[in-house]
């Protein structure tokens, strides 16, 4: 029995040293997987990594891109403001337009009009200054016409009035004063 106690202890130590190698080839096989393990554990840390620093750059393009449109939507507010203040300008200008059209058409009108009374005034102008021209040179041909005929009066009314005086000497002193008037109208016979 002592044989067999010992047979019986040695198949157990050979049984737990075969458990032991296989515990020990697992052991290994584990830590192999482990290792393993870690290595892909480690690249998929960084893979995470990398994808939280792209989500959080993402987050940050959204937060500018977000900015952004708040600024182009107010921006786009303001210019269509600014459309709609600038259509009613327009169409204000437009009206304006429009009765500055009519109104230039009536002060053509009335350009027009005043235009020919100004062409007939003119015509009428210068008849009036021929008119006045041709009275006026009548004008001077009846003073001189006048004059010469109150020259003529003057030695009509002196050869009326003529009487010789007696004395040559007073005859002489007549003639001395009017030479002109007298000498050319006296006819001596």
């Amino acid at each position: 029995m002592a044989t067999n106690t010992l047979d019986s202890i040695k198949k157990k130590m050979q049984a737990m040293k075969l458990e032991k190698d296989q515990a020990l080839d697992k052991a290994d096989q584990l830590e192999q997987k482990l290792t393993a393990q870690k290595a892909v554990n480690e690249k998929q840390e960084e893979e995470i990594q990398t994808l939280q620093r792209s989500i959080q750059q993402k987050e940050g393009d959204l937060d500018t891109a977000q900015t952004q449109l708040a600024e182009s939507t107010t921006k786009l507010e303001n210019t269509e403001k600014q459309l709609g203040t600038a259509e009613a300008d327009v169409g204000g200008l437009i009206r304006r337009t429009a009765l500055l059209d009519v109104d230039l058409e009536q002060a053509n009108s009335r350009l027009t009009a005043t235009s020919e009374k100004l062409e007939e005034a003119s015509k009428h102008a210068e008849e009036s200054e021929r008119n006045r021209k041709s009275l006026e040179s009548r004008s001077l041909a009846d003073d001189e016409r006048m004059t010469f005929l109150e020259t003529q009066l003057k030695e009509a009314k002196l050869h009326a009035n003529w009487r010789l005086p007696k004395s040559p000497l007073k005859v002489w002193k007549v003639v001395s004063k009017h030479p002109k008037r007298i000498l050319p109208s006296l006819k001596i016979s």
